[in-house]
């Protein structure tokens, strides 16, 4: 890719983050209710209910996914770092190191969440509820996350 490929895709995967983002904000405050959930709780759910939860823990997938696959490594190139065989972890202390993120440790942690929401699917409304609460607590660091390096990047003027 080209300088100009990352600055394009890094600009897209931007402007994903920040509706992103701001739809995440959204449906926390229709749901902030409901949390932290219990077994309970989820057994009297209907469909509708069920979908806002399921929509909420994908979009935490996806918002993990830009951020990480797409900004952090768009960032790290578009500054002129080396990112060729810098493993993910490494990636997350060197962005830390250069103001993009608050706490590398922090940001794997949110990886493992993502990981489990990616990959298990409970079947028990009690294992279901703990899933959502760990989502729910990490939610709002995931997206001050993601808007501190997309700051960081239009501070720096390597994306329009």
């Amino acid at each position: 890719m080209t300088r100009d490929d990352v600055i394009e895709a890094t600009a897209e995967a931007a402007a994903a983050t920040t509706q992103l983002a701001d739809h995440i904000d959204r449906l926390r405050g229709r749901m902030a209710a409901w949390f932290p959930l219990d077994a309970a709780a989820i057994g009297r759910w209907g469909d509708e209910d069920r979908e806002r939860l399921h929509a909420l823990l994908r979009m935490y997938e996806q918002l993990y996914d830009l951020t990480a696959r797409k900004l952090f490594r768009g960032y790290l190139f578009l500054s002129g770092e080396t990112i060729a065989g810098l493993s993910m972890q490494n990636q997350f202390r060197r962005i830390e190191a250069l103001g993009g993120l608050a706490n590398a440790d922090r940001w794997i942690e949110l990886g493992a969440t993502r990981n489990i929401l990616a990959h298990d699917y409970p079947t028990r409304p009690a294992a279901q509820a703990d899933r959502a609460n760990l989502a729910w607590r990490d939610l709002p660091v995931l997206v001050a996350g993601a808007r501190q390096i997309l700051s960081l990047l239009r501070s720096e003027g390597l994306i329009p």
